[in-house]
């Protein structure tokens, strides 16, 4: 009776009773509450974000270029682990950094998929490349009632052929995993609000931009027509009229042609503003900025703001970057390279992994500075592996591939 005890309580350790709480309606995630932001309507949401707004343009921008920057290797492992695994990095096409930028997708929808393809040289398994499968191609995930996501179905262009990806063959990628939503969650969410607001009052302003340059087009009914008339005929004309006053344009294809009686004008703006909406809009773009730390980008459009503030709020920035960095590091490593070894019948003890160089960089001259002080000191020896990291983190080993 003991040991049966024993055993009991052993299996409520080892066997899983919860689930993560994921809401979702036969393969649509409904954590989301706005509906502009969900399904479909979300992912053309977040690309007019994305495409239109110039802060967010310019933010993205940012990312991608760091990302860039970035140089991949391998370590872990023995030797011929490591050079198998950059082997199949070199092999990849499109190129590892194009595949790279493709993965930046994720800040924008939340979620990235691939799809790993593989081929066989040699007597073995290599990759050949990671198809990226675009967001727009979404028709639902299969996700259990644990909050499990098993795969996802798809319905591409141009043929629009429903498509079934289970999990284990694609590479998953989510700047958050919040109650493991497949959909993730866009760095851009928190910039929705400030975004809509901002373009609203910008169509506003180019409306009241246009009123006060043309003025304010007016249309005088012949005499002795009503507007509360019961006719018809009146009933069409005035109809006709209220068409020509939304669609005036002072164009090179302007021009009336108006009915015996009906007299057009212009009546002048008294151009005074009530609200100052440049500086609305530069709260707004302020508050996008914000949502993902990058108000650098701000900086100096006013004429203010110091350099040391500039270097804090960059150095968060890219603080944002290197975790996102290691996510997409960690991802490939869980998904990609532990596959690649297990299809090739290896696995070996410690696992090789793929890294990344560091984000944030000091300057030449305070690297120098500070190994200068090392040696004098005699703390460090400069030797063969020293020279070799100082090159690379100077980028002049690229210098020297480029000149033979």
């Amino acid at each position: 009776m003991a040991d049966a005890t024993r055993a009991y309580r052993g299996s409520v350790y080892t066997s899983e009773i919860g689930k993560t709480g994921l809401r979702q309606q036969a393969g649509y995630p409904t954590e989301e509450f706005l509906t502009m932001l969900t399904g479909m309507q979300g992912i053309r949401t977040y690309r007019e974000m994305s495409d239109n707004d110039p802060i967010i343009g310019g933010l993205m921008f940012a990312i991608k270029q760091i990302l860039r920057e970035l140089r991949w290797s391998v370590k872990g492992g023995t030797e011929e682990d490591q050079q198998f695994l950059k082997t199949n990095m070199n092999m990849l096409n499109p190129s590892w950094m194009n595949f790279i930028i493709e993965v930046s997708s994720m800040f924008i929808y939340g979620w990235a998929i691939f799809e790993q393809v593989y081929q066989r040289k040699e007597g073995k398994i290599f990759w050949k490349k990671f198809a990226f499968r675009s967001q727009t191609s979404l028709e639902r995930w299969e996700i259990l009632d644990t909050g499990e996501t098993l795969g996802i179905w798809q319905r591409p262009a141009p043929t629009y052929d429903l498509i079934y990806l289970p999990m284990t063959k694609c590479l998953h990628f989510r700047p958050d995993h919040f109650a493991e939503n497949p959909e993730g969650r866009s760095i851009l969410r928190n910039a929705y609000r400030p975004f809509f607001m901002k373009k609203n009052i910008e169509e506003i302003e180019a409306i009241g931009i246009e009123r006060d340059l043309v003025g304010i087009p007016s249309l005088t009914m012949p005499e002795g027509m009503k507007v509360d008339d019961d006719n018809v005929e009146t009933a069409v004309a005035i109809s006709w009229a209220k068409k020509i006053l939304m669609n005036i344009r002072n164009d090179e294809q302007a021009g009336l042609l108006l009915p015996f009686g009906w007299v057009f004008e212009l009546v002048a703006s008294p151009g005074a503003k009530t609200f100052d909406t440049s500086a609305v809009i530069k709260r707004y773009s302020t508050e996008i900025a914000v949502t993902v730390l990058a108000q650098f980008i701000m900086l100096g459009m006013d004429r203010t703001g110091s350099y040391a503030l500039s270097k804090n709020i960059t150095d968060m920035f890219y603080l944002c970057i290197e975790g996102w960095a290691d996510i997409i590091a960690s991802t490939i490593n869980s998904q990609a390279v532990s596959l690649l070894f297990a299809l090739n019948g290896n696995a070996p003890e410690e696992m090789p992994q793929i890294v990344h160089t560091a984000v944030r960089k000091e300057g030449l001259k305070d690297i120098v500075a500070y190994i200068a002080g090392l040696v004098s000191s005699e703390a460090i020896d400069i030797d063969d592996e020293l020279k070799s990291y100082l090159k690379k983190y100077a980028r002049l080993e690229d210098f020297s591939e480029a000149r033979r």
